[in-house]
């Protein structure tokens, strides 16, 4: 029985080196082998993944999304929204072929929602249209038309402070002045920029009133009311009434018979018109009776120099109720339409006392507002229309006030000295006032559309 032995090293070196060469040999086979069927592999893979890009079979709706797919779809969305660009103009460089695109845009959008509005309307009955149509037809008649006052005219021809001003029952204008004039003006001929008649008076005048047509009281500095037709030709008075001790400032129409009369002997005189007659005198003020108005309810109401207001009861001739809150001069009172008092004064405020009626169902004034834009006296007011009043004062302005808000909603500064009246116009069927300054001028200011 054979056995290996060791001790022929030769023989054992040479079997060795025939199997490691036939190992090799099978190795490198299967390498050769393997590769070969790896690149077939690879090759057909190809192929398939060429063909499945060329045919896409549709998804199912709820089916998934792989990451793959997902990070494609966020770069084609990136692209398409984008700005396209162009060589050939830049959009910044040409701003009006931008503003054409918005335009064109813009256009697109309105006939778009216009479309949608019409086919919502369709939708609707016919009814239902007539009512919104109404709606909307109320809702702009109630839209206040807001104009600003302009200044349509001024007169020149007083050389003094121009210091009372009223409108006559014929529609002209009369003016009184230090110069010691009445002047008639007929704010209806446009062409005509001088007055039509000059009255000439013996004193300076302070307050005007039209009793009846075309005949008009005077109140002087020599402590006269003088009556004068203006229709006639005579260069003297018609009657002087006599009988306060220093200047008439103040003239009120009581009703066909009456008129009243306040001065700085701080008395209101109570006249018969046509027989000359002082009937009763009230007295109650310290200091000059600097205004006096005539009341809706049949009482008087006067503002003075010593700071007060009062009402007065002409039936039983005694003062009612005064009222306090000024400090200084109450140059000016003026009943609005809605029955509250305005009162003026040198503290350069304006005071609202409303009526409310008491136990013995009189009315009683309460104070319920105080106006301070004024810079200076404020020494006139008027009505302007329903929801407005005006203020003419001593810093060369006239304001208009809202009534319902108490606020300032406009400034007229075109006169540079001191206002001193201000009167309510009926003038072209336009909302309109006149104003009179110590800067000798007679102003009219219009607004071109009713705001009642």
């Amino acid at each position: 029985m054979g056995c290996y032995q060791e001790g022929n090293p030769k023989k054992k070196n040479s079997i060795e080196i025939k199997a490691n060469q036939k190992l090799d040999e099978q190795t490198s086979n299967k390498k050769e082998e393997i590769a070969n069927e790896t690149e077939k592999k690879e090759e057909n893979e190809r192929e398939n993944e060429g063909k499945d890009k060329e045919i896409e079979l549709p998804k199912e709706p709820n089916e998934p999304l792989y990451k793959e797919e997902i990070e494609i779809n966020q770069q084609e969305e990136k692209i398409n929204n984008e700005p396209i660009q162009t060589n050939l103009k830049n959009p910044k460089l040409y701003p009006e072929e931008e503003r054409k695109d918005n335009d064109n845009n813009n256009e697109n959008r309105e006939k778009e929602e216009k479309e949608e509005i019409k086919d919502d309307t369709n939708d609707k009955p016919e009814e239902q249209e007539k009512k919104e149509e109404k709606l909307r037809e109320q809702i702009e008649e109630k839209k206040p038309k807001i104009t600003n006052f302009i200044e349509s005219k001024t007169y020149y021809g007083h050389n003094e402070k121009v210091i009372a001003i009223i409108q006559l029952n014929s529609g002209k204008i009369a003016t009184g002045s230090y110069d010691k004039t009445i002047r008639i003006w007929d704010i209806y001929d446009i062409a005509r920029n001088d007055e039509v008649k000059i009255i000439k008076e013996s004193g300076k005048i302070f307050v005007l009133l039209e009793f009846e047509d075309d005949k008009i009281l005077a109140g002087t500095e020599e402590n006269k009311i003088n009556l004068w037709d203006i229709n006639s030709s005579s260069s003297e008075c018609e009657y002087s009434f006599l009988g306060h001790d220093l200047w008439v400032n103040n003239l009120v129409k009581i009703n066909d018979t009456q008129f009243a009369s306040g001065a700085n002997d701080a008395k209101i005189k109570i006249w018969n018109y046509y027989s000359h007659e002082c009937l009763f005198e009230l007295s109650g003020h310290t200091d000059c009776i600097l205004s006096l108005i005539f009341l809706r309810n049949g009482k008087f109401c006067t503002g003075s120099a010593d700071t007060s207001i009062k009402i007065w009861d002409p039936e039983n001739k005694r003062c009612t109720q005064t009222l306090q809150g000024h400090n200084k001069w109450v140059k000016c009172v003026f009943e609005l339409e809605n029955g509250i008092i305005a009162s003026g004064s040198d503290d350069h405020t304006i005071k609202l006392w409303k009526p409310e009626k008491n136990e013995n169902e009189e009315d009683n004034y309460n104070l319920i507002q105080t106006l301070a834009e004024h810079r200076s006296s404020v020494r006139t007011f008027c009505q302007v229309d329903r929801r407005h009043f005006a203020s003419g004062s001593f810093d060369n302005t006239i304001k208009i006030w809202e009534i319902d808000t108490w606020k300032c909603v406009e400034t007229l500064n075109r006169h540079n000295m001191h206002v001193i009246g201000v009167i309510s116009l009926r003038i072209n069927g336009k909302i309109a006032i006149a104003s009179c300054s110590n800067d000798k001028t007679i102003k009219i200011w219009e607004k071109d559309i009713d705001t009642e």
